[in-house]
């Protein structure tokens, strides 16, 4: 529901999950189970996207002219957990727009699929990735743009 407020102008642009695969615990023989992603039951954790969003997702990203990913959808370790994070990545692949993946566990989940050519580009600083498109003042790229201007 917050995440419905927070979408405000952007509408329907900002894609939010609709399921949720949750386990009764976290491990990889959790018993799985698909629900509303506002019907999570108290005794249940979310462990991946459902399918319904795993393949919006993978639809908004194949058609899209640049894409941002940031974050393995769910535990994409554990197969029962990882259809998520496999519907997404596989949408990378022959996407013509630029693509960057961003995040450790995000590259280390498109290596252990053999996708790690798919993005135009990969990077394991996920968070600062996310901070130089928040606009943020990031030193590394302050001590570059010292070093072109001759500082």
């Amino acid at each position: 529901e917050l995440a419905d407020v927070l979408r405000g102008p952007y509408g329907d642009r900002v894609v939010t999950p609709s399921d949720i695969v949750v386990g009764d615990r976290f491990a990889e023989d959790a018993q799985a189970q698909v629900v509303e992603r506002n019907r999570i039951p108290d005794d249940q954790i979310g462990l991946d996207i459902g399918p319904v969003t795993a393949g919006e997702f993978a639809r908004v990203m194949a058609g899209s002219g640049s894409v941002f990913w940031n974050g393995p959808m769910g535990v994409f370790e554990w197969d029962s957990f990882s259809n998520g994070t496999r519907q997404v990545a596989g949408a990378l692949v022959g996407n013509p727009g630029f693509t960057v993946v961003g995040g450790g566990d995000s590259v280390a989940a498109l290596r252990q699929m053999g996708l790690e050519d798919a993005p135009s580009h990969l990077s394991t600083g996920g968070g600062a990735g996310l901070e130089l498109l928040e606009g943020k003042h990031l030193p590394g790229i302050a001590a570059l743009e010292r070093w072109v201007d001759g500082a």
